[in-house]
């Protein structure tokens, strides 16, 4: 009797444990499932900032327009928009268009520091958390040589982000008050003078040794006449060259 007390007494204890451990399995089981589900859905939105690779450097930026400048102290910045038409859908009450861009280009001590540029394009950040993303607005930070900068771009979101009703832009209000009648374009730009369009087939250009003084009387006979393509160039460096210095001046 004692005998089969003990056994049976040893039988349920064994059965207690092993309800103890399967218990505790569950337990952790779950646990490591809530984890992984926290975790995927933390992960359903993308990094803020990850998106920054779309944002390429504008190859036309001083064909764009300065519609803002800033100066601090040593600093000094240009604001470019790459499109008349941002500007006339802002002044005229609408939302900047899908292809806007803004490029900031800075300076420190008259030497160019970086360039910051803003894109918008249909789509853009919908990867992003509503909470984060700057509407379909991505960004990108450019050296002074226009190659990707090692930043966190994620800061630039920050940055803009109190500016919501001004479609996330820092300079809306210049933009609106900028005077389309004078459109100011960056100085080289203006350098770009389409001198290809210059009629010079009835030119006469001889090519002069360098050894020949300043003396106004030149035997044009005894020069090498260039061809058509050649003195097309050189009238075209020419040009520039007195442009530029009118320009210093």
């Amino acid at each position: 009797m004692k005998k089969r007390f003990i056994l049976s007494f040893a039988l349920l204890l064994a059965l207690t444990l092993t309800a103890c451990n399967n218990n505790d399995t569950d337990t952790k089981n779950n646990s490591q499932q809530e984890e992984g589900s926290s975790g995927a859905k933390s992960g359903e939105y993308a990094e803020i900032g990850s998106g920054a690779n779309l944002v390429k450097f504008p190859e036309d930026l001083e064909k764009g327009i300065v519609f803002a400048t800033y100066d601090r102290g040593d600093i000094h910045e240009n604001i470019y928009v790459n499109s008349r038409k941002a500007i006339e859908a802002v002044q005229n009450g609408d939302e900047l268009p899908s292809g806007t861009v803004i490029t900031l280009e800075g300076f420190r001590d008259g030497e160019i520091e970086h360039y910051l540029v803003m894109e918008k394009r249909t789509g853009w950040g919908s990867q992003y958390s509503p909470e984060e993303r700057n509407g379909e607005w991505e960004y990108q930070h450019f050296t002074p040589n226009r190659e990707v900068a090692k930043d966190n771009i994620g800061r630039c979101f920050s940055c803009h982000a109190n500016q919501e009703r001004d479609d996330y832009m820092n300079s809306m209000d210049q933009m609106k008050e900028f005077d389309l009648r004078e459109i100011s374009q960056s100085k080289k730009s203006s350098s770009d003078t389409p001198l290809v369009a210059i009629p010079t087939e009835h030119w006469k250009v001889s090519e002069i040794s360098d050894h020949v003084n300043d003396s106004k009387e030149v035997n044009k006979e005894a020069s090498n006449v260039m061809d058509d393509e050649e003195k097309v160039k050189k009238i075209q460096d020419v040009l520039l060259k007195m442009y530029l210095q009118q320009y210093k001046s």
